[in-house]
């Protein structure tokens, strides 16, 4: 079964890392999760670890996401301009955006990646349920912490715009969730072979 590139997209603790090894492991393909990478795709646009840790300790969290911003969107347009077709770095890959990564409050940004991830059909929202209240609960549970962002994340239309699809993780196994991704994935690949 030849795979393009699947990108999960979602809140913290949506099961994108999770969904995302399942779904590598049953098409032999690579899991490439963005936020495990931000060390070597952020400096080529003139990211400072160190500078962004002093803003993160000396004005908190709100100013330190508006910081990674800049470069969460330049790593992102880099992905997916090198992505669809065969032989480039991400092409095949199944991405897993973090949290930040598919929210952009900047509009014209926002409208920018949506264009650049137009060509991609498994594009694929994972999200607890639809009641953000309910999903956030969900998603602290499942990381025994309180998430700073995530509500934030959860109301944003960016991710609503984005998704192709979207999958309730509430209530099923990350196998259950990862089969219905697969799903889509035949699905796709049935609708590119049938002829016309």
């Amino acid at each position: 079964m030849s795979v393009e590139s699947v990108i999960l997209i979602g809140p913290e603790g949506s099961g994108k890392s999770t969904i995302g090894k399942i779904i590598a492991t049953t098409l032999s393909k690579e899991l490439y999760s963005i936020d495990r990478h931000r060390d070597e795709l952020y400096p080529p646009f003139g990211y400072d670890k160190a500078f962004a840790e002093k803003i993160y300790e000396e004005q908190g969290l709100w100013p330190f996401y508006q910081h990674w911003k800049i470069f969460e969107y330049q790593a992102v347009s880099h992905i997916l301009q090198n992505a669809s077709r065969e032989g480039e770095e991400f092409y095949g890959k199944i991405i897993d955006f973090g949290a930040g990564h598919s929210v952009y409050e900047n509009p014209e940004e926002l409208e920018k990646i949506e264009a650049l991830m137009k060509p991609y059909p498994n594009v694929i929202l994972l999200v607890p349920c639809e009641d953000v209240e309910e999903a956030l609960k969900i998603t602290e549970a499942r990381r025994n912490r309180k998430l700073g962002l995530n509500k934030h994340f959860l109301e944003h239309p960016s991710n609503k715009r984005l998704a192709k699809y979207t999958i309730y993780t509430k209530d099923k196994t990350a196998e259950e969730c990862a089969e219905s991704v697969l799903q889509i994935i035949r699905g796709n690949i049935q609708q590119v072979a049938r002829p016309n």
